[in-house]
């Protein structure tokens, strides 16, 4: 038997095997790439051509003895396509989609005999339809440049088209550019710190964030956008069974492909507008107005770009650029609470009215691709993001909390693809650095929360949390495998990388005294109650080694039945920062909290699960994930197909989750308890309050007399895994006509979700319904992260499509879901005394119906209109129920429901054709969102206070979900 240490080491073995067989087999995965897979009837051996329109590179292949053949990395575009054989040819022209691994069959019949006798040598037909991927069990949406181009939007994020695909939601939080699906993590009043689960790929480079929530880098608290739409060519929205080729999603997966050079120069220059009389006053503004509350914001938004592709050497080197710039004044409202209650105008008026946040985002994009041989093609690009905005402030929370906001996205990646009859082999080295960092734009002033009511003074926090690394990825593609009496397409490949983190959260260093109304306990606006103060050394660094491995079939079993089955495994070298030794007071503290436990009867806590010795974190190895789906194509003709499929998904916990433990060591964030009389409150001693308190020296002094305890104790449980998703999904798909239809259901079940508990709680509530605390010499509360927190999500998806040809110029797309989702636990658990015991509420995923329609028309006089709706149900939000006691957290519950959402949005399009041909034209572009002026809202007040008060904002909302009627202009030339 081998030694149990020689057991620790096999998952290291392993992932340093799987990093020898990516070095020595270069390839990419298909995340960037398109497939053709089809049959040739009378053409057994034909010779396959396929013919990029836009650069003029070739791809080759042979069919087999029974007239298979499949084309494999094909970038998405134009392609002519030959099929030839015995003298007779078929040419047709199609249009390839981002990850789509489409079927194309045709018949090479020689032609009945001339009336001479004699037999044609050549038969050709040219078409230019788009192929459409049904025989999959994928549920995957693909978004057209068509779409991206010409559906209206206000702020050019590609990633808002998104909600084209059932099951997906786009954030309408004007400073969180994030999306979810399938309602995993997502609290009730928004998503939580385990993130939505998502991934978006751009030529094939991940831009997952692993620190911060969000999803992807920079997603969470901003305005801007990911990358330059006018650099965007398409992409596809996977919202169940996706292969084994994608990683870090526990939901849905974005996979998009950036615009090339070709044989032709081809460009845009465009210019977009908002001003302030181009947009109705909103909601608040109007009650604002009907308050006596003057109006001195003045909005604007200048979004403008340009981008230019052609060759420098024909069919051999061609280049793309593009550059995008986002100048906004946006406009936040300050709106008290308990503004009706005596006293609170008078000495808080102050702070309420509309204000500006501006902010400035540019964007910026090259690619030069090289056709070294017919085989080999090498893309070399890169992308810069950059991002500067004012934000932190709006509902009760005054413009003076406001923070400056730096937000820096960089990428880089040289690709290489070889492409040789059925073997594809490509590889690429990718680079990412991402910062997010920030500082209060008051600093100097301490924060004062008025519970309920208004904060006022600086930010209390500033941050610094760097991303940055080196992704080396290889895959291979056998295309045209016989055996087991069918066809396959075989993938293997994986992906190692290298990444550096660095989290510094300065955390309250600018102290934040609060404020409560509580006559039970004395307490009124008139001092403060409670003041939270951060110490210490904010910053925490550390490296990670990322290891991927897959293999994917594609198994044509039949002409009726294809099978996809895939197998992944992932590993982390130091997802939950290894190394780190819990301190010795912490250790000790632990040890006595758990025989504290056991003397109220609570055994399920053990300090040993939380103490680290900076050797017993293993790195989870267990992460493999099979992924099993079969399509049925009834008729094989590709217009009746049933599909169904189940996998198992990893994504990862956020690496701050580790990190804060280390933090919050480190640097301390303190909590002083004051009160009018010094007495006892709850069990703890508090400080008679004196003015001079209430400045940072204030502060420092009474941690000098040691009138202050330590921080609370963050801990993480030494076996932490990262969360995952088991998704199930089965579905049909119908062709009827043009239209392209389907229904499919989608259930998925989260696990391992990351969640935060205080273990220092009584296990029974007191008189009030509170848990009364523990307390712990030396710390404050015991912070413990638990993975109890879990979800379910149903889906019923409808999906209409009919798709805009010349023949037909006009489109139609209509995306359906029927969705219950509901989660037990949230992000931060201190009203229950464990997670695990809670019931499952529903979340903010419950969001019953959603309707997305969009399409274009062409209309005469070369005009084209274009629209994007959505229609929705309201969503639970948390209603805190103290109406039995302030303690009487128990109640907490998801019983509030905010009013449905609805948003219509236009756009009219006038082109100008300039030289008299179609390669230049001018547009004139005019578009109104939200045309029916709905107010949509967000963040709804649910707090029940204890008797004789009470809460006139209840049921309420603070802050919008959406803009009001806002017009739009613009021009776009294009050559």
């Amino acid at each position: 038997m081998r030694s149990s240490a020689a057991r620790a080491r096999t998952p290291l073995r392993l992932a340093l095997l799987a990093s020898a067989i990516c070095y020595a087999a270069p390839s990419l995965a298909q995340t960037v790439t398109g497939s053709i897979r089809g049959a040739v009837a009378h053409g057994a051996g034909a010779q396959i051509t396929a013919v990029d329109t836009g650069n003029g590179s070739s791809r080759h292949a042979t069919a087999d003895g029974r007239g298979a053949y499949t084309l494999s990395g094909l970038r998405p575009g134009t392609y002519d396509i030959s099929f030839t054989a015995g003298g007779r040819s078929v040419k047709q022209r199609v249009i390839i989609g981002v990850g789509e691994n489409s079927t194309l069959d045709v018949d090479l019949a020689p032609a009945p005999e001339t009336a001479t006798g004699g037999t044609p040598t050549q038969q050709i037909v040219v078409t230019g339809r788009r192929l459409v991927e049904t025989r999959t069990s994928e549920l995957g949406t693909n978004i057209t440049t068509q779409q991206i181009e010409n559906l209206p939007q206000a702020s050019r994020n590609f990633l808002n088209f998104a909600q084209l695909a059932p099951g997906v939601r786009v954030s309408t939080n004007p400073t969180r550019k994030t999306f979810s699906g399938s309602g995993v993590s997502e609290d009730p009043n928004g998503e939580s710190l385990g993130g939505p689960q998502v991934n978006v790929f751009i030529d094939g480079v991940s831009l997952k964030s692993d620190i911060n929530q969000g999803g992807i880098v920079g997603g969470d608290s901003s305005k801007g956008n990911p990358f330059p739409q006018a650099a965007v060519q398409e992409f596809r929205v996977i919202t169940s069974n996706y292969k084994a080729e994608y990683e870090d999603a526990g939901t849905t997966v974005i996979s998009a492909v950036t615009k090339s050079g070709g044989n032709e120069f081809h460009g845009e220059a465009f210019g977009f507008f908002q001003l302030n009389a181009l947009r109705s006053k909103d909601y608040f503004q109007k009650q604002n107005a009907k308050n006596g509350i003057a109006d001195t914001s003045d909005f604007s938004q200048k979004q403008y770009g340009v981008s230019l592709g052609g060759p420098i050497v024909k069919d051999k080197l061609h280049f793309f650029v593009a550059y995008e710039a986002n100048e906004q004044s946006n406009v936040e409202s300050v709106v008290l609470g308990r503004r009706t209650e005596p006293g609170v105008l008078d000495r808080f008026g102050q702070y309420e009215g509309t204000f500006d946040t501006p902010f400035r985002e540019d964007l910026g994009f090259a690619k030069l691709t090289l056709e070294a041989t017919e085989a080999d093609t090498i893309d070399l690009s890169g992308s810069i993001r950059k991002e500067k905005d004012l934000q932190g402030f709006g509902a009760q929370t005054a413009r003076t909390a406001a923070s400056d906001v730096k937000n820096d996205v960089y990428t880089g990646r040289i690709r290489w693809a070889h492409n040789k009859g059925d073997f594809l082999n490509e590889a690429s080295l990718d680079y990412l650095y991402f910062k997010f960092a920030p500082t209060p734009d008051n600093p100097d002033a301490v924060q004062q929360a008025f519970d309920q009511t208004i904060t006022i003074g600086g930010a209390s926090t500033s941050q610094r949390v760097v991303q940055k690394g080196f992704t080396l990825r290889d895959n291979m593609t056998f295309s045209n495998v016989d055996f087991l009496g069918g066809n396959h397409v075989i993938k293997v490949g994986g992906k190692v990388a290298f990444v550096d983190y660095t989290v510094n959260n300065d955390l309250n260093a600018n102290p934040i005294f609060k404020y409560r109304i509580d006559p039970a306990l004395n307490e009124d606006f008139t001092q403060p109650y409670e003041a939270n103060y951060g110490i210490g050394d904010p910053t925490i660094h550390a490296k990670d080694t990322q290891i991927g491995i897959f293999a994917q079939d594609d198994w044509k079993a039949t002409d009726h039945v294809t099978f996809n089955i895939g197998l992944r495994w992932d590993y982390e070298t130091n997802a939950k920062n290894n190394d780190y030794v819990t301190p010795p007071d912490a250790a000790t503290a632990l040890r006595n909290l758990e025989t504290a436990l056991n003397a109220q009867g609570v055994t399920s806590f053990k300090a040993a699960d939380y103490i680290s010795n900076g050797h017993n974190r293993k790195p989870f190895w267990k992460a493999f994930q099979p992924r099993i789906g079969v399509s049925f194509d009834v008729f094989g003709d590709q217009r009746t197909v049933f599909f169904a499929g189940w996998g198992r998904y990893y994504d990862r916990a956020l690496f701050r989750n580790a990190a804060e433990e280390a933090l919050f060591r480190q640097f301390s964030s303190r909590t002083f308890e004051f009160s009018k009389d010094g007495g006892i409150r709850d069990g703890k001693q508090t400080i008679l309050w004196n003015d001079s308190y209430l400045s940072k020296q204030g502060l420092d002094g009474l941690i000098a007399q040691s009138s202050a305890p330590p921080g609370e104790l963050r801990i993480i449980r030494n076996d932490i895994k990262p969360p995952r998703t088991d998704q199930f999904s089965l579905g049909v798909r119908q062709k009827i006509g043009r239209i392209n239809t389907s229904i499919a259901y989608n259930h998925v079940a989260a696990m391992n979700q990351i969640a935060y508990y205080p273990v220092n709680r009584m296990p029974a509530p007191n008189a009030t319904g509170g848990y009364d605390a523990i307390p712990v010499p030396g710390f404050g509360d015991v912070i413990a992260l638990t993975q109890a927190r879990a979800s379910k999500y149903d889906g019923m998806y409808v999906t209409v499509d009919k798709p805009f040809t010349k023949s037909s110029p006009w489109s139609l797309n209509i995306a359906y879901t029927l969705s219950f989702s509901k989660e037990r636990g949230y992000a931060f658990n201190f009203d229950h005394p464990d997670v695990a015991d809670q019931p499952y509420l529903p979340n903010a995923g419950d969001e019953r119906h959603r309707v997305v329609v969009s399409g274009l028309a062409q209309l005469p006089w070369d005009f084209q209109i274009s629209t994007l709706m959505v229609f929705a149900s309201g969503q639970p939000y948390q209603v805190t129920d103290q109406r039995l006691g302030s303690g009487a957290f128990q109640t907490v519950s998801n019983v509030g429901h905010t009013k449905p959402f609805r948003q219509v949005d236009i756009r009219l399009t006038k082109d100008i054709r300039l030289f008299g041909h179609d390669r230049a034209d001018f547009q004139l572009i005019a578009e109104v969102f939200n045309i029916f002026d709905r107010a949509n809202f967000q963040n709804y007040d649910g707090f029940l206070p204890t008797p004789p008060l009470t809460n006139a904002n209840f049921g309420t909302p603070n802050t919008l979900s959406g803009p009001p009627r806002t017009f739009q202009f613009g021009a776009r030339f294009s050559f």
